[in-house]
Order: structure tokens, then sequence, then C-alpha cells
């Protein structure tokens, strides 16, 4: 598999890792899974999951940003945790998407950026 058609998520929620796992497989793309950022490889796209241990998630947004200037890097959470959105952005991530537009979103960057932004 091609370095561009691959993904990690940071996160420990198993329902959205799945969701998001499955629709990237249907793209025939892989998802490589950490619950900590020091364990994730360069990757062109990484998912991070504000919705459990917000501080800790936001600090692992700058060190990723740190490691992987060029990736693009999507947080996700609940739609109406707008202070949590704004820090996430803050520490450098490109996008933070409701927990409900993630796979759409997934989809999109996957596609590259002449298909269109994320909603959320």
């Amino acid at each position: 598999m091609d370095e561009t058609q691959r993904a990690a998520l940071l996160g420990t929620d198993l329902l959205l890792a799945s969701r998001l796992r499955a629709a990237l497989s249907a793209e025939g793309a892989g998802l490589i899974e950490a619950t900590r950022d020091d364990l994730l490889p360069p990757m062109p796209l990484l998912f991070v999951d504000l919705n459990h241990e917000p501080d800790a998630r936001v600090e692992a947004i700058t060190r990723l940003r740190t490691r992987n200037p060029s990736a693009k890097i999507v947080g996700f959470c609940n739609h109406d945790e707008r202070e949590l959105i704004r820090r996430a952005v803050a520490a450098g991530a490109d996008h933070v998407v409701a927990n409900r537009h993630l796979t759409g979103a997934a989809l999109r960057l996957l596609h590259g950026p002449n298909a269109g932004r994320p909603a959320g």
C-alpha cells in the first residue's frame, strides 16, 4: 500500500475507529491506530480523537504538527465544543470536524485537496 493511501488515528474510541477504518478500507486505504502520539509514524493524514483526554490530545496535535509539518491533521469531537475546536486549530490541526462528519471528511481528504473541504 502506497504511503499516500494510509492514515493514522490517535484515539481510544473503538466505535469511531471502526467506522473510520471501514470507510478508508472501502477506498483501499489503511489505518494505523495508536493511543499515544509517539507511537504514530509520519503519515500524510492524521486523525485525533478530541472526545477523550482533550487537553492531552491538543498537546499531541502540537507534537504531531512538529513531527509532520506537511500532514493534514484532523481533530474530531462533539460539534458544540467550540473552545476545544479553537484550541485544536491553534495547536496545529488543519480541520476539526463533528464526530458525525468524520468518515465523510476522511474520504474527501483521502482523495486530495480538489475533492472538497470537510464539513464541520
